[in-house]
Parts: structure tokens; C-alpha cells; sequence
């Protein structure tokens, strides 16, 4: 008599699930509850160091720039009332102080009405004077004197104290991210130190008892292990602090106790292996008991 098999207990084919499928917006909705936010910690770091980083506050101009009036040409620091008929027919002439203004020259003599400083291009505008004449319109006369061949108005040729950046201006805000643009404004401000974001510290852990890392020999069955070096790479490129913690085989243990260290020195955990269905499944279990 022939005995016909009977079929195999279901129950013994079970197999664990990890897999349950959802739609974009109830995964993103999922993904952001259980992020829960903390703030991000902030440090002083010197201007040369903060290249990348993100502005954790508010800044605003501690002084003025330029924090003088200072001229834009070289040239002679003037009244401009004096030169208000001054033309190529008729040329106005001025008596030279005895003073030439350089740069980091503070001046010392006034310009009073039918005199002229010679000045550099970025010294300080002397009182008395309203507007810088350009060398190119004018001609020496004698050792003390210039005739100046074309009117100046009010203002010309210089830059007013405050005129790139006022005092009390805000000068970035929070959440900016530093670059050399930012760097200059910082340094114009005489700024030597700023608050950054921390940069958020990732633990990176790849798993799977056939993973070998780039450069080691590999061994029959065993594949290098990509993901830790994307993943790595990538929280890298997008400003965040990534340490890879290597490889973990498939070993309950030994990874609860990888991911609890990774969150303990870390501020976030990047897990990648393991499958979405079977026994062989190991994250999820962990995951429910942290």
C-alpha cells in the first residue's frame, strides 16, 4: 500500500516579517515622528576654522565699514565749494597743506577754503574736506600749489564711514553657511570668533557576515562592502560628521552592543544589510529593544 505524505506543518515555515508596505506620504510621516528633534549643539570655533559651518545665531556689525570717511582716488582731499567754477579754460588754483595722507596716516591739519591735502587712495578724508579731487585733473604749480582743472561735487571720490556696512546692521543671520563671502564679511567686522552648528555625528555600521572592507583580500563568498562607503561619503557631502564603525557580522549580540555604543557616542545611527523578511533579520528586533 502506497503512503502518501503528509504535508509539513505549516506552522514550522513561518517566517518572521519585516516588510509591510506603506505609501510615500505615511513613510515620510513615520520617518519624522520618530526623529525626535534635539537641539543641535552649539561651538565657538575661530574665524579661520568656521569655513562650511552654519551659523547657529544672529549676527549683527559691531562697528562700522569703513569705519572712516576715506578717499576712493588718489588725488587731493578738497572743498568742493572752492572748485565749482574750476574748468579746462579756467582752472582754480589751491595751496597744498603740509601734509600727504597714506593709508593708517591719521590726519592732522585741516582743509580750510583754498587749500588741498594730497591724498592716497584709501587714507583718511581730513576734516574741512568734502570731496577728493582725482590727481588726473590737476597740474603742480610751483612747489605748494596745484591748479585743479574740473569741479567736484559733494561727496565724490569718497566712501563715508558705514557706506559697505553700518554699525549695528545685521550683518548674517542664524543657519547661514559659511563661506568666503561670509568669511570676508566676518574679518571687514574685525569678528575673530563665531558660534556654529556642531556638525551632526553619524554612526555608521554596515552588517552582514559576507562583507569585507575595500582593501582587504576577498575571501570565497564575500563581497566588499559598498553601502558603508556610500553611506559614509554622503552624510559627509551634506554637512554632517560621519564615523564608520566598519562591518558587523550577523551576530544578535555582538550587534546590539555595536548600535548601542554607535548611540551613545553619536548623535544619530546609520544601519544598512540584513533583509526585509526572515529569520536572518536581526535589526529589527534590536531596534524594538532600544
Amino acid at each position: 500500500m502506497t503512503m502518501i505524505p503528509r504535508p509539513p506543518d505549516r506552522s514550522t515555515l513561518e517566517q518572521q516579517q519585516f516588510l509591510k508596505i506603506l505609501s510615500r506620504e505615511e513613510a515620510l510621516a513615520r520617518f519624522d515622528a520618530a526623529l525626535f528633534p534635539r537641539p543641535v549643539p552649539k561651538e565657538a570655533r575661530k574665524l579661520a576654522d568656521a569655513l562650511g559651518a552654519a551659523l547657529a545665531e544672529d549676527i549683527t556689525a559691531p562697528i562700522d565699514v569703513p569705519p572712516f570717511d576715506r578717499s576712493n582716488v588718489d588725488g587731493f582731499a578738497v572743498r568742493s565749494a572752492d572748485l565749482s567754477v574750476a574748468g579746462e579754460g579756467a582752472p582754480v588754483r589751491l595751496a597744498l597743506n603740509s601734509e600727504t595722507i597714506h593709508c593708517g596716516t591719521v590726519p592732522v591739519l585741516q582743509v580750510t577754503r583754498g587749500t588741498a591735502t594730497p591724498i592716497a587712495t584709501g587714507g583718511p578724508l581730513p576734516r574741512g574736506a568734502d570731496a577728493v579731487v582725482m590727481v588726473e585733473h590737476t597740474q603742480p604749480s610751483g612747489l605748494a600749489a596745484i591748479d585743479v582743472r574740473r569741479a567736484v561735487s559733494p561727496g565724490q571720490f569718497v566712501s563715508y564711514a558705514g557706506s559697505d556696512i553700518a554699525r549695528s546692521e545685521a550683518l548674517l543671520r542664524a543657519g547661514t553657511i559659511i563661506g568666503s563671502r561670509e568669511i570676508g564679511m566676518l574679518a571687514a567686522c574685525g569678528i575673530a570668533e563665531v558660534r556654529v552648528a556642531r556638525k551632526p555625528r553619524v554612526a555608521v555600521i554596515s552588517t552582514g557576515d559576507e562583507l569585507v572592507q575595500p582593501g582587504e583580500a576577498l575571501a570565497p563568498a564575500a563581497i566588499y562592502d559598498t553601502n558603508g562607503a556610500i553611506v559614509a561619503a554622503a552624510i559627509n557631502e551634506n554637512g554632517g560628521e560621519a564615523i564608520f564603525l566598519g562591518a558587523i557580522p550577523d551576530d544578535e549580540v555582538r550587534l546590539e552592543v555595536a548600535m548601542r555604543q554607535a548611540l551613545a557616542d553619536s548623535d544619530m545611527l546609520v544601519l544598512s544589510g540584513g533583509t526585509s523578511k526572515g529569520a536572518g533579520d536581526l535589526s529589527h528586533r534590536i531596534i524594538d529593544r532600544l
